[in-house]
C-alpha cells in the first residue's frame, strides 16, 4: 500500500511538458503528460483500430500515407522554424537532417512497400517436399510502441512511425518531453491525410509515460535514446516477451591516416562533430591521427572552429545553436572539466556564453587527451571534439574499438583498399570513408549500431521488415495423401530413409545413382494409407 501511494503521490507531482526555445530559454507552450491510465486508454484505441487499418489493404494506406508526405512537403517552412524553435538548430539543418530525411524516408517506403510487403512464394529443396506450396506473409505486429529523443524530432520519429503505418500497424508515439510540439504536427499530418486518430496516437509526457506504454503490453517497442533509458526500456520488456528494436549512443570515431588530405578531413571533422551542436548520435566523437600529419591537422581543425558562428537557429548566418537544456550543459562542464583536471589542452573555445543566452556553450578543441578521460569513455552529447595522435592506423582501429560503444566511425585516407579492410575490423554498425555523420540521412541502407549503441536496424528495407512478423503458410494440395514420414516405423522404413538422404546429398554419382530405388520405393510405398 505504501508503494502505491509513493507512486500515485509521484503522479500528482508531475510538472507539465514544456515546449522552451533553447536560444532564449523561453517557454512558449506547455502539455500535460498523459498518465498511467492515459496511456493505457490509448494503447487500448490502438489495440481495437488496428485491424480495420490492415484490412483496409496496403494500396489504400499508401494513398493516405501518400498524402501525409506531401502535406510535409507544402508545409516545410513552417514545420522547419518549429523545429528550429522547439530544439535550437539552425534552420538549414532543420531543412537537410528533418524535412528532407523525413520526405527521403516516406517516398522510398512508399515505393518500396508493394515489394517488400506482398506474399512471397518458396520452392522447397527437399524433393519429398516438392509438391507443396510454400509462402511467406508479412504480417504487422498490431500495436507499436515509439519512443523517440529531442536531437532530431521529426526524421527520427518519421524513421520509425511511417513504415509501422504502411505495414498496417497501429502507432503509440512518445515523444521527447522536450520537442512535443513537432510530435503533435506530425500527428496533424497523418490525422489530416486520413489515418484515423486512435491508428496513430501521440502521448506527451516524461519517463513515466515511456514505461507506461511498455507495461501496457504494446507488441514491438522501438527505442531511440541513451544508453542508460534503453537499458530498461529493454528489461521491461523482456520481462513481457516484446520485441524491441534500441538506437543508443555513440562514441564515433574519426581516424585520420597519414595520406589523407588534411584541410578536408578537417573540415569534416569540424561539420561532423559541431553540427547540431554536437547533439547527434552519430556525430564525431574522438579524433585518431597518424602523428606525420597531427600537427597540420589539429591546426586546420583550430582555424575551421574559429570560423563557426555561434548564435540563434533562426539567424540565418548561424552555424552552432544553442544546447538543449540546463542538464546537457552541465553534463558537457563536468566532461570539460574532468579532461583538464587530468592533463587535456584546450585549443579553442572551452566556455559557456551567457552574453548570448542561457544555453549557449562555445564549440571545443582538446588535445593532450588520455583513455581515462570522460570524454574517451563516455558519449559527449556537445560540441567538445578530443584529438589524439597515433603511430599507426593499426594503434587507430584498436584505440577506436576500446569503448563500449559500436554506433558509427569514419577513415579518411587516399587507399580505397586500405581503408575498407580497415573498416571491417572496426566494431560499428556503419563505417563511413573519406565522409562522416551523412548516413542516417541515406534512407535507403539499414542504420544501427553493434555493441551497446543497440540492437536492430532502422531505415532502409531492413526498417520496413522489422515492423512485421513473417508468417509462413504451407499448402499441401492432395489432402488425402499418407505422407512417407507419418507413422508406420519398421525397419526397412529406417533403411529407406538412409538411402533417400543418401540420393539427396551423397557427394558421389554412383552413391546417389545406387539410392534411387530405394528412394522411389520409400515416396511411391508409404503415400499409401496403412
Amino acid at each position: 500500500m505504501k508503494a502505491e501511494a509513493k507512486l500515485q503521490n509521484v503522479e500528482q507531482q508531475r510538472r507539465p511538458v514544456a515546449s522552451m526555445d533553447p536560444a532564449t530559454g523561453k517557454i512558449w507552450k506547455t502539455y500535460e503528460p498523459a498518465s498511467k491510465e492515459q496511456v493505457a486508454d490509448a494503447v487500448q484505441r490502438a489495440r481495437t483500430a488496428q485491424p480495420a487499418w490492415q484490412e483496409m489493404g496496403l494500396d489504400r494506406r499508401i494513398a493516405i500515407l501518400r498524402k501525409m508526405k506531401q502535406a510535409l512537403y507544402e508545409q516545410r517552412q513552417s514545420i522547419a522554424e518549429t523545429i528550429t524553435r522547439e530544439c535550437g538548430k539552425p534552420m538549414p539543418e532543420a531543412y537537410v537532417a528533418e524535412i528532407m530525411t523525413s520526405l527521403d524516408l516516406m517516398g522510398y517506403y512508399l515505393k518500396r512497400a508493394p515489394k517488400l510487403l506482398r506474399p512471397r512464394r518458396w520452392r522447397h529443396d527437399n524433393i519429398a517436399l516438392k509438391f507443396k506450396q510454400a509462402i511467406s506473409v508479412p504480417q504487422p505486429w498490431g500495436v507499436v510502441g515509439v519512443i523517440t529523443p529531442w536531437n532530431y524530432p521529426l526524421m527520427l520519429p518519421v524513421g520509425a512511425v511511417f513504415p509501422a503505418l504502411v505495414a498496417g500497424n497501429a502507432v503509440v508515439l512518445k515523444p521527447a518531453e522536450y520537442t512535443t510540439t513537432i510530435a503533435m504536427k506530425l500527428g496533424e499530418l497523418a490525422h489530416d491525410a486520413g489515418v484515423p486518430e486512435a491508428v496513430f496516437q501521440v502521448v506527451p509526457g516524461d519517463g513515466i509515460t515511456g514505461a507506461a506504454l511498455v507495461e501496457n503490453g504494446v507488441d514491438r517497442v522501438v527505442f531511440i535514446g541513451s544508453e542508460r533509458a534503453g537499458r530498461s526500456v529493454a528489461k521491461a520488456a523482456a520481462e513481457r516477451f516484446i520485441p524491441v528494436t534500441l538506437e543508443l549512443g555513440g562514441s564515433d570515431p574519426m581516424l585520420v591516416l597519414r595520406d589523407a588530405p588534411v584541410n578536408n578531413a578537417a573540415a569534416a571533422a569540424v561539420w561532423g562533430r559541431f553540427l547540431n551542436a554536437g547533439q547527434t548520435c552519430v556525430a564525431v566523437k574522438r579524433v585518431f591521427v597518424e602523428e606525420p600529419i597531427y600537427e597540420a591537422f589539429v591546426d586546420s581543425v583550430v582555424q575551421g572552429v574559429k570560423k563557426l558562428r555561434l548564435g540563434p537557429g533562426s539567424d540565418p548566418n548561424t552555424d552552432i545553436g544553442p544546447i538543449i537544456r540546463e542538464v546537457q550543459v552541465k553534463q558537457l562542464e563536468m566532461q570539460l572539466q574532468d579532461a583538464v583536471a587530468k592533463g587535456a589542452n584546450v585549443l579553442v573555445g572551452g566556455r559557456r556564453r551567457p552574453d548570448m543566452g542561457p544555453l549557449f556553450f562555445e564549440p571545443t578543441v582538446l588535445t593532450d587527451v588520455t583513455s581515462d578521460m570522460l570524454v574517451m569513455q563516455e558519449e559527449t552529447f556537445g560540441p567538445i571534439l578530443p584529438i589524439v595522435p597515433v603511430k599507426s592506423a593499426d594503434e587507430a582501429v584498436e584505440m577506436a574499438n576500446a569503448t563500449r560503444y559500436g554506433l558509427s566511425a569514419s577513415i579518411w585516407t587516399r587507399d580505397r583498399r586500405k581503408a575498407f579492410e580497415l573498416a571491417q575490423r572496426i566494431q560499428a554498425g556503419a563505417v563511413t570513408i573519406n565522409d562522416n555523420s551523412f548516413h542516417p540521412g541515406a534512407c535507403d541502407v539499414p542504420y544501427g549500431g553493434f555493441k551497446h549503441s543497440g540492437l536492430g536496424k532502422s531505415h532502409g528495407d531492413l526498417g520496413l521488415l522489422d515492423m512485421v512478423k513473417e508468417q509462413y503458410i504451407d499448402i499441401d494440395p492432395l489432402p488425402s495423401q499418407y505422407k512417407p514420414w507419418w507413422f508406420r516405423y519398421s525397419e526397412s522404413m529406417s533403411e529407406q530413409l538412409s538411402q533417400f538422404i543418401a540420393f539427396l546429398h551423397g557427394r558421389r554419382v554412383a552413391e546417389r545413382l545406387r539410392a534411387i530405388p530405394a528412394a522411389l520405393s520409400l515416396l511411391w510405398h508409404r503415400n499409401r494409407l496403412p
